[in-house]
């Protein structure tokens, strides 16, 4: 009564008043002619009897739940205006319950939604989008009234419905005094028909979840748990190896080892694709330390693991290339330990051994690093080593009694394990190849580019600059010799791929909100898109010549008129592009990663996310994002 006398609004103040509130002092200026304080007692009077009848009526029409302080007390926001008793904000009212459903079955730009009954679950009419936490787990807060129906979907990035999990009637169902479900995999409804493979014995058909994962048209089964012979091979030889350098000795002998090759039935001359996929698979397990690795005794410096990698990266220099074989070998070069001069020297990470014997440190560090770190490291080194290293790093970086000296050698030798496990910044190596002057002279102007565009510039300059440096990669990639320049520079080429999906997933950001507005700037969505297209290309995973005419198009429409017309073919040119690579994913790991997987004693979470990880985790993912914002725009337009 008092904020509508004073003609105060709680949620925007207008200046003027706060002073005279501060002070107790009445602001006249409140006072319009014909309309003083006085006269509006009756109507503030009138209004807070209305008042109490509608919140008598709203006790009666929702009766609290006993014990819910929150429940007791169903006031009509103070927002200005009178609400009628059951009015609710959107997701305002009832209790908040956690939805949660498994789903891997999410296509480019898609996520998992809930919609229902109710204000909170959108009426039926505006699916609530969950998040996944971790894939594929998907989950939401909801606030719900009583019982209440509902079902998953999933939708575009525009947040309208891709696809229900089921088209019958059958919904799912939360009782009145829940405040969680676990409702398990999505498209399993309890009570709903299940679709079953034709009676011919022909593929699943599209509605039935329990078979594989599909991304746009493409449906690929996850496998049956069975390991061919090449991916037996990979799984006895870990099995028999203990140390990180006798599993890279197993990777390397398929390579060079014609008689384990044989048995593996491993082509040294002509790598099949699928033996290269599941490598990968292997390398990215071991690097992750999803594989753990064993001290097995003996006494194998870091340079043996250096000279290992580098028999392999030369070994994949020399697979014939294709699209395919050449993205799978793009990774498995960073999971493979840096073969620097620095660490294929005969004693490589002595820095250790001499902070280990310090004087200006306690004896609980010095016996820690001595024991727990240098030893470890000089005699069996492996990825453990590294979370060691960060660990004790972790643990007296930010105490004042330990010496300054101490901290500094410490950070150095810290950037030197990074280096050697390839687990570096993408500054340091800029930096680093920019005092070596690697890997040429021409190099070094578009590598200064990048920083100042890194520091000072947007987006679509950033993008532009990294596209420029890597081409520039790409055309010495070409002619360069093996060694460890070729690795250093191949290791900064990922990372501007890494870093180049970061500013796809901004560019994404902005075109999905203009989409939800006005429509998108098409100038801005060209310009982007066409530098996420030559990212996919320089990384091998778009087609080049499809790329070229895509990039030459998004050029040349962008020099004239643009409208949603002359746009909407390119961009369903481009998506297709998208879809293309998530099916090839699918092909190279669904049916190996799981019973590599299992056979490893890999997590089955984490091997059962593997390709979707790959697949959200490439430049495409974001292209995808900004493809569907435009195409919500050219539909409405």
């Amino acid at each position: 009564r008092k904020q509508r006398e004073a003609g105060w609004d709680p949620q925007s103040p207008i200046p003027s008043h706060v002073p005279a509130c501060i002070s107790g002092a009445p602001d006249t200026s409140l006072e319009s002619p014909g309309m003083t304080l006085a006269s509006c007692r009756l109507p503030a009077a009138l209004c807070m009897a209305i008042s109490l009848l509608s919140l008598v009526h709203a006790a009666q029409a929702h009766p609290p739940h006993r014990g819910s302080a929150s429940a007791l007390l169903r006031l009509p926001l103070a927002s200005g205006r009178l609400d009628l008793p059951d009015r609710r904000l959107r997701g305002g009212g009832g209790r908040k319950v956690e939805f949660k459903v498994q789903c891997k079955e999410t296509e480019y730009g898609q996520n998992v939604a809930i919609v229902g009954g109710g204000d909170g679950l959108g009426n039926w009419k505006k699916p609530v989008t969950m998040k996944p936490d971790p894939f594929p787990t998907w989950k939401v807060t909801c606030s719900v009234d009583g019982e209440a129906e509902y079902k998953y979907c999933m939708v575009d990035g525009d947040g309208k419905i891709a696809k229900w999990e089921h088209k019958g009637k059958v919904n799912r169902k939360i009782k009145g005094d829940s405040d969680k479900t676990d409702d398990g995999s999505y498209g399993k409804i309890p009570g709903a028909p299940v679709h079953r493979p034709p009676p011919t014995g022909g593929p699943p058909t599209r509605e039935d979840p329990t078979h594989g994962v599909h991304m746009g048209e493409a449906k690929v089964s996850m496998g049956s748990g069975q390991a061919n012979k090449f991916d037996q091979a990979i799984i006895d030889g870990n099995n028999n190896a203990g140390s990180w350098r006798q599993k890279l000795e197993m990777v390397k002998d398929f390579f060079y080892d014609e008689k384990r090759a044989g048995e593996a039935g491993f082509d040294r001359d002509r790598p099949h694709t699928e033996h290269l996929a599941s490598i990968a698979i292997y390398l990215h397990f071991l690097s992750t330390n999803q594989v753990l690795c064993q001290d097995t005794g003996g006494h194998h410096r870091p340079c043996a693991h250096a000279n290992l990698a580098s028999a392999i990266d030369e070994a994949l220099n020399k697979v014939v290339k294709s699209p395919a074989t050449a993205y799978l070998c793009r990774k498995i070069r960073p999971l493979l330990p840096s073969y620097s001069s620095d660490y294929t020297a005969q004693v490589p990470l002595t820095r250790i051994r001499d902070i280990a014997h310090r004087s200006d440190i306690p004896k609980w560090l010095k016996d820690d690093i001595k024991h727990n770190l240098q030893n470890k490291l000089h005699r069996c080194a492996g990825p453990e080593d590294l979370v060691t290293a960060e660990r004790i790093w972790n643990n007296v970086k930010d105490m004042g009694d330990i010496s300054g000296p101490f901290k500094e050698q410490m950070w150095v030798f810290m950037g030197e394990l990074k280096e050697f496990f390839n687990a570096g910044a993408l500054d340091d190596k800029i930096n680093d190849a920019l005092a070596k002057q690697e890997p040429d002279g021409s190099a070094k102007g578009l590598m200064e580019n990048f920083f100042h565009e890194k520091h000072v510039g947007h987006a679509q300059s950033r993008l532009d600059a990294i596209g420029k440096l890597r081409t520039h990669f790409g055309n010495w990639f070409e002619t360069a010799d093996h060694g460890e320049v070729m690795q250093r520079t191949r290791l900064i080429d990922v990372g501007l791929e890494q870093y180049a999906f970061v500013q796809l997933a901004e560019a994404a950001a902005v075109c999905e909100e203009q989409s939800r507005g006005q429509g998108v700037d098409w100038g801005y969505l060209l310009d982007v898109a066409r530098h996420a297209l030559t990212n996919a290309m320089l990384s091998e995973t778009a087609d080049v010549a499809e790329a070229h005419s895509l990039i030459a198009e998004a050029e040349q429409i962008m020099g004239g008129d643009i409208d949603a017309q002359r746009v909407k073919p390119w961009l369903d040119r481009a998506l297709r592009i998208c879809t293309t690579f998530s099916d090839a994913m699918q092909k190279l790991f669904l049916e190996r990663v799981l019973p590599i997987g299992s056979g490893l004693g890999v997590d089955h979470h984490a091997a059962a996310v593997f390709v979707e990880a790959e697949v959200r985790s490439n430049v495409l993912f974001q292209l995808s994002r900004i493809l569907s914002a435009g195409i919500k725009t050219a539909k409405h337009q």
